[in-house]
């Protein structure tokens, strides 16, 4: 979401570290042939071979990272999982276009429905110099694997155990799981040591990605490249993630040159650089992604025939033509319109608002339904979608008083309102990861909703894999949309303003920046 949700000075330990304290989300199968092997196709350079990086890269955000904290388990934000993706290394990656090749696994083997085996690069050490071996693997899969795992990226795992033989380190599943190996290139791998003690995330992350962790200070993190990288050194030699809350102010900064690269901007943004030839505009790269407005399932939330009156009584499609400049698709169903398997449903809840006061009456409301909304400025053009939903629901006899928000301060007390519009993108480029939100400890704590039909659809879809799943992820996304579970305003079209003088900037469909390492800057 960012849901992504921990207050920035939080100080937490991993077991403490649960989706109670996340609350703010970000968000697809490509499984080789059973028996198939599938050998690296990644190049290795050492730094001795390669140009020295140099040269400097300002990334400015809507948002700051969600605690300093630096546990990439624990991530749950773009910026989190910008700097996870930079510190740290995955066993396997994705390219632009979604494509699985190895990183620190050399190769990887599809056994069964239920096992991957995939052999772990020597010679790799974590920034502190200690050797990144199969155990760090082993451990780092587990805790994501693990059933009670309070992690907020246990959404990318399934009940399953990875063990190590050599080099080899074996992953089977419970059940068959459909998202594996796209999880495999998002888990990150830590080191056993800061696992098992995790107050040493309170002072730095420690990883064997192309960067180092430098600061976290006045709203900056810095990175530097890392000297001893195993794999092509990194071009440029500095990166610094800086927390702009304001997206005129962010603007700003990039037309005079104080960032290179504005993220999530909105249509506003992308006229005031149209015609600029310093400034480049990238869209259609990055994860799937959605605006939503979060209903907590307490109160008259609780009713469907309310949340269904709610939608009725909501223009999704105005909001997306005239406020959001026709950019943003809407879909028919509750995942993004560019979510791997998605399919529009039968149940569009067309604007309708005598209908809405239908249910709305029919429900025991009759211009008597006052709700809280909390609000802040992480989605463009957020006021203006923030003031179009009070006017709809104001038309239908509801009342919202609405509660404007710092964005760290949003993300830690948005669930003790009833509304709140957020954004959920998923981590790994599967729908499994976007249902995940809405089932079991994560749906309690992100909507306060605990549904038993529900859970048994998103784990059917989760252990299914083949044909069949497609089906599977179609029954449970179906389910969430007749239970009007939220309002999904729109897809979140990732747009970023790149200034020219960045070169091979790309995105990979997953939250943080791991195809950084090809970018130059002149």
């Amino acid at each position: 979401m960012n849901l992504r949700n921990r207050n920035s000075s939080s100080k937490l330990k991993a077991n403490e570290t649960s989706f109670t304290r996340h609350k703010g989300l970000k968000f697809g199968v490509a499984l080789v042939a059973v028996g198939g092997l599938v050998l690296t196709t990644s190049s290795v350079m050492s730094s001795s071979a390669a140009s020295a990086p140099s040269g400097q890269l300002i990334i400015a955000n809507a948002e700051p990272i969600s605690a300093a904290y630096y546990d990439p388990a624990s991530a749950f934000g773009l910026v989190d999982d910008q700097l996870a993706s930079l510190v740290f290394d995955t066993l396997l990656k994705l390219d632009k276009k979604g494509n699985v090749s190895t990183s620190l696994a050399t190769s990887y083997k599809q056994v069964s429905k239920n096992e991957v085996d995939v052999v772990v690069r020597t010679g790799v050490k974590f920034s502190d110099g200690s050797a990144l071996t199969p155990a760090d693997v082993v451990a780092s899969i587990n805790r994501i694997f693990d059933p009670k795992s309070p992690l907020a990226h246990a959404l990318l795992g399934a009940p399953g155990k990875a063990t190590a033989s050599g080099n080899t380190v074996k992953i089977v599943m419970d059940k068959p799981f459909g998202p594996l190996l796209k999880s495999l290139a998002e888990i990150q791998i830590e080191p056993v040591a800061d696992i098992n003690s995790p107050d040493n995330w309170k002072v730095k992350p420690t990883g064997s990605g192309p960067y180092t962790f430098v600061s976290n200070e006045n709203n900056d993190i810095t990175v530097t490249a890392n000297p001893d990288y195993w794999g092509t050194q990194p071009l440029i030699k500095t990166i610094i993630l800086r927390y702009i809350e304001d997206s005129q102010a962010r603007l700003s900064a990039l037309l005079t040159g104080q960032v290179d690269i504005s993220t999530r901007v909105g249509p506003q943004e992308i006229a005031a650089v149209k015609g600029n030839d310093s400034i480049k505009v990238i869209s259609g790269q990055g994860p799937p992604s959605e605006i939503i407005s979060i209903w907590r399932d307490s109160g008259p939330l609780k009713s469907v025939k309310v949340r269904q009156a709610l939608l009725h009584a909501i223009d999704r499609d105005a909001i997306a033509k005239t406020i959001q400049g026709g950019m943003n698709a809407v879909p028919l169903n509750s995942m993004p319109t560019n979510m791997p398997m998605y399919a529009a449903s039968s149940v569009s809840y067309a604007y309708n608002p005598k209908l809405a006061r239908s249910l709305l009456k029919a429900a025991g409301f009759n211009n008597n339904l006052k709700l809280t909304m909390a609000t802040s400025t992480l989605v463009p053009k957020q006021t203006e979608i923030d003031q179009a939903i009070v006017a709809y629901l104001k038309a239908v006899g509801v009342s919202v008083k609405v509660t404007q928000l710092e964005v760290g301060k949003f993300r830690s007390s948005y669930s003790n309102y009833d509304m709140s519009l957020n954004t959920i993108a998923t981590f790994n480029d599967d729908p499994s990861f976007a249902l995940g939100i809405y089932a079991g400890g994560i749906g309690k704590a992100v909507f306060g909703w605990q549904d038993a039909p529900f859970d048994a659809l998103f784990a059917q879809q989760r252990d299914t894999t083949g044909t069949a799943r497609t089906t599977a992820v179609h029954a449970a996304q179906n389910y969430l949309w007749k239970q009007a579970r939220t309002l999904v305003v729109s897809d979140e079209n990732w747009v970023f303003l790149v200034n020219s003088r960045v070169k091979n900037y790309e995105r990979a469909p997953l939250v943080g920046e791991p195809l950084i390492t090809s970018a130059s800057v002149g």
